[in-house]
């Protein structure tokens, strides 16, 4: 009898701290506290009273039915114990096709991060599929920060609530924080493909908006214009709208800048971005942006070969020469391009960090580090070509090594260079502060067209990292959930129609016959 008190005891403890933890996560510590003192006073239970179990379970009635308070609770407890294991431990097997229920490394590492409430307000009519799936999504937000909130709201049967917060499209999601409201309307998460298709691309924008509510700082990247540069906003063959996508995936914020313009950089410029000039610089962009550099900023250089005047200017204050011509790689080039050499894992700097895929530069200059570099400033090559390279100043038509003319290889095609602030005397990798500059010669490589190339994308992703981060690598994660369409014949859907109605209920009758016929 005593056995079966604190068998008892045991499952309503048991019990009281599942429900605690479904009910009120705040206080885990007491569920697991609970959850405990249960388990203990079941496994005394079972200890104390161990031979009446087992002989239960040796006899003829025990194999069928334990019917012991003792037996029950042992089960439900085990029950309650595993599901409140699998709450605490939360995981998702995502086997969709396109990860549409896996965040993203960047959006779960901003959740963890959360140390304020932020509230999100989910404007839907019932029904909607879109609406289900932003809901879906909030969903797993949750499940990586107990400071997320969510309610659901219809504005049909609240249109007041909906005018109060400005919603008057839908589905939407009002994120609300500290820092103040940001909404997430429809155009923010919808878009169209060149076919029609729609595509739903909402957690940049939910984490953006996470970090804004929050007062989190996002970095901003700057894109230099008005020279003829490869345009962030283009989607030919030439521009860079995929390194924008990029970088948002990567909760960067990316803008153009026309120093023209604006006079000066932006004081909120995390990294300034030159990405291939084709006409000259003035002479006051050159002076703004060398003076950005002196005051240890931190940009990114990205030249073709025969680079406008101002350019070589601009690199040549940080140690590096550009010479005239373009790089020739005999024993390494992407067929049958000569002059577009591929560079292996072992000739890149980023190999040991996890980049094992060539990388491809098509028409590329060499950077060369001056010999008389001062102490302050630290030259690290990113990316070199192989011995049996050459700097082809004048091909007459035809690539062929000129002795004493024409720079022998290795060369470095793209270059870090790091500016020590002058209190700085000795710095570790760790420490080290000031002007950061990364160098390229070559702007082609992260173009639409090459984006894909190789390593070519998780390149540039990388090199703005080190710029802004260090040593720590990103990986590119571009997910949008875009329509598809099941296009079957009038055969297959009577098929599909006839065996999602009948196929369970034949599959019973069936198991039923069979055990029918084995005990008659």
């Amino acid at each position: 009898m005593q056995t079966g008190v604190l068998a008892l005891l045991g499952l309503a403890s048991l019990f009281v701290g599942w429900i605690l933890m479904l009910v009120l996560p705040g206080i885990r510590y007491i569920s697991w506290g609970m959850l405990l003192l249960g388990a203990i006073l079941v496994l005394v239970a079972f200890i104390i009273d161990y031979r009446r179990v087992r002989g239960a379970l040796a006899s003829r009635r025990g194999r069928f039915s334990t019917g012991t308070t003792l037996m029950a609770a042992i089960f439900i407890g085990i029950i309650l114990l595993v599901n409140a294991i699998s709450y605490a431990n939360f995981h998702r097997f995502d086997v969709t096709g396109l990860s549409q229920y896996t965040l993203t490394s960047q959006t779960k590492s901003a959740l963890e991060g959360m140390e304020t409430p932020v509230e999100a307000l989910l404007f839907t009519i019932p029904g909607d599929i879109t609406g289900d799936f932003l809901n879906n999504l909030l969903t797993e937000y949750r499940n990586f920060s107990d400071q997320l909130g969510i309610e659901l709201i219809d504005p049909e049967q609240q249109p007041d609530l909906a005018r109060q917060y400005g919603v008057t499209q839908y589905p939407a999601v009002v994120f609300q924080g500290k820092a103040g409201r940001r909404p997430v309307l429809p155009q923010d998460i919808i878009s169209f493909t060149e076919q029609g298709d729609m595509k739903i691309e909402a957690e940049y924008a939910f984490t953006s908006a996470i970090l804004e509510v929050t007062g989190s700082v996002q970095k901003k990247v700057y894109f230099l214009t008005g020279h003829g540069e490869n345009s962030i906003f283009s989607t030919s063959a030439d521009g860079y709208s995929t390194v924008r996508e990029g970088l948002l995936d990567n909760l960067y914020q990316v803008e153009s800048l026309d120093i023209r313009v604006t006079g000066d950089i932006p004081e909120d410029c995390t990294i300034l971005v030159i990405p291939g000039p084709e006409i000259p610089l003035t002479s006051r962009e050159v002076d703004v942006i060398s003076q950005y550099l002196t005051d240890e900023g931190w940009a990114m250089i990205l030249m073709n070969p025969n680079p406008p005047d101002e350019i070589r200017q601009l690199v040549s204050e940080w140690g590096l020469d550009i010479h005239d011509g373009i790089i020739i790689d005999e024993r390494s080039y992407a067929e049958p391009n000569m002059d577009s050499p591929l560079v292996p894992p072992t000739r890149s700097y980023f190999a040991q960090f996890g980049m094992f895929r060539d990388t491809y530069f098509p028409g590329a200059t060499a950077l060369v580090p001056q010999e008389d570099t001062p102490e302050s400033i630290i030259t690290v090559p990113l990316i070199w070509t192989s011995p049996n390279s050459w700097l082809e100043e004048d091909s007459g038509g035809e690539y062929q090594f000129d002795e004493g003319v024409d720079l022998q290889g290795p060369l470095a095609i793209g270059v870090l260079v790091i500016g020590l602030s002058p209190e700085i005397t000795e710095a570790g990798e760790e420490d080290i502060t000031g002007t950061r500059l990364i160098v390229y010669g070559d702007s082609d490589f992260a173009s639409n067209r090459r984006f894909q190339d190789g390593d070519n994308g998780n390149l540039f992703l990388n090199s703005v990292n080190i710029l802004t981060v260090g040593k720590e690598l990103i990986t590119m994660d571009r997910k949008y959930i875009q329509t598809r369409r099941l296009i079957i014949g009038p055969e297959a859907e009577s098929f599909i129609t006839i065996s999602s109605i009948g196929l369970l209920p034949l599959l019973v009758l069936v198991a039923g016959a069979y055990i029918w016929w084995r005990r008659r």
